[in-house]
């Protein structure tokens, strides 16, 4: 099985989303010093610019695969914590703590989305910037480096139209999550165009077949998707070294018991046979406030615990989808017996239809990717039912809400000149 680990990098550059219009800033780094945006403007910084990115993303991967699995049905608060419970009861807005997705950053211990992917998508697309004034005389490993920035630029925006109800890049207009995921689909494929290679060309194509199934070119996907090969996994590290490094799935289930794991995920089977992709089991400890027990996931038993962000297997049920759609019910079928055959579960036992196969399809891809950062976006274009269902108390005073996809924060509107007139 390939397998490409990610090792978390301590240097990060951290930039100010309210300034972050040009180089020209000055942008701190945590370690070693501090340099001024003219250093970083000269083709010797290329790979320390690189390098932040994929440090970026590695943190915004973690805190939106958490924020992500508390909205999106996968974590249930299990402390009454007043952001975590917003997070829970899918009711956010843009102000006081519904407003959190939009303030809270890397390093902070409550869930994140907005912040994190900014940085990473401003830094991402400036890099390709300069990578693209710069000639290969100067940095001669250039087109290794686009293939990277770009393709983490690409799974950047993918992210942003799947948790989003609307963005805007650039200062630019408000725009819909299509045209994040067109935007997605552009820098996976300047990523394969400057010749990326191995476990990153795979990576950029699974993250393009993801963001054509959000766009619902099924056919497309498959297309893309097909080129995969099997054992293909790419997967981001993360350490004890400090707050911004650490699994935060982790962080908010084992280290804090904040979170617990939500009652579908629980002693999940099929066939009668265990599902060993969704091992969840009951600590025996309950949470200090609430009393309420915690479910802690296998997946993630340390703070190094890695994040896959692409696999072979992703790519295999895009592909079912596209079976399905075009009324190739057995060829789906195998696709699901060999990922069944492949961590011991009985062979699939249902109809050859579009109904009962999609409805696999739902179960596959919540097993394969869970916790992952995936659930969200498919209880969207998959019209997954919501649970708890809208309405249900939530055991703590308040009822369950149906929001799944986050507004345009304030903080947009107030330094975005072409959404305030300005």
């Amino acid at each position: 099985m390939t397998k490409i680990s990610i090792p978390p990098l301590v240097l990060s550059l951290t930039v100010s989303l309210g300034a972050c219009s040009a180089l020209d800033d000055l942008l701190t780094v945590e370690t070693p010093s501090r340099v001024v945006a003219s250093d970083l403007e000269d083709p010797a910084a290329a790979e320390l610019l690189a390098a932040s990115v994929a440090n970026e993303f590695r943190c915004a991967l973690t805190y939106y695969a958490t924020a992500s699995a508390l909205t999106g049905n996968e974590w249930r608060d299990a402390s009454n914590n007043s952001v975590l419970n917003i997070w829970d009861q899918r009711v956010h807005d843009t102000s006081g703590y519904g407003s959190r997705y939009a303030s809270a950053d890397c390093g902070s211990n409550e869930p994140a989305i907005y912040q994190p992917l900014s940085r990473t998508r401003w830094l991402a697309d400036q890099t390709l910037g300069l990578l693209a004034e710069w000639d290969v005389a100067e940095v001669p490993n250039k087109a290794e480096l686009e293939a990277e920035v770009a393709m983490y630029a690409g799974y950047t925006y993918t992210l942003f139209g799947e948790s989003m109800c609307s963005v805007a890049f650039d200062e630019g207009p408000e725009q819909t999550p299509t045209d994040a995921f067109n935007l997605a689909i552009d820098r996976f494929d300047q990523a394969m165009a400057a010749g990326a290679e191995g476990d990153i060309l795979n990576a950029a194509r699974v993250g393009k077949a993801r963001a054509q199934l959000n766009l619902g070119q099924k056919a497309a996907a498959a297309t893309t998707a097909a080129a995969v090969p099997p054992g293909f996994s790419f997967q981001i590290s993360y350490s004890n070294a400090e707050s911004e490094t650490r699994n935060k799935q982790w962080e908010f289930n084992l280290d804090d018991e904040n979170v617990t794991v939500a009652e579908p995920y629980r002693a999940v089977s099929y066939g009668g046979e265990p599902d060993p992709r969704i091992a969840v089991m009951d600590r025996g400890t309950t949470n200090p406030q609430t009393g309420l027990a915690i479910w802690i996931a296998g997946k993630y038993p340390d703070p190094g615990s890695p994040v896959e962000m692409a696999s072979w297997e992703e790519a295999q049920l895009i592909i079912a989808e596209a079976e399905i759609e075009a009324g190739n019910y057995g060829d789906a079928a195998d696709i699901i017996d060999a990922l069944h055959t492949a961590v011991g579960l009985p062979l699939y036992s249902g109809a050859l239809d579009e109904t009962e196969l999609m409805a696999q399809i739902v179960y596959e891809r919540a097993a394969e990717m869970f916790l992952e950062g995936h659930h969200l976006q498919d209880l969207k274009r998959l019209a997954v039912p919501l649970y708890p269902a809208t309405g249900t108390d939530d055991g703590f005073g308040g009822a369950y809400g149906d929001e799944i996809c986050f507004e345009l924060p304030a903080t947009e509107f107030q330094n975005n000149p072409t959404l305030t007139g300005g």
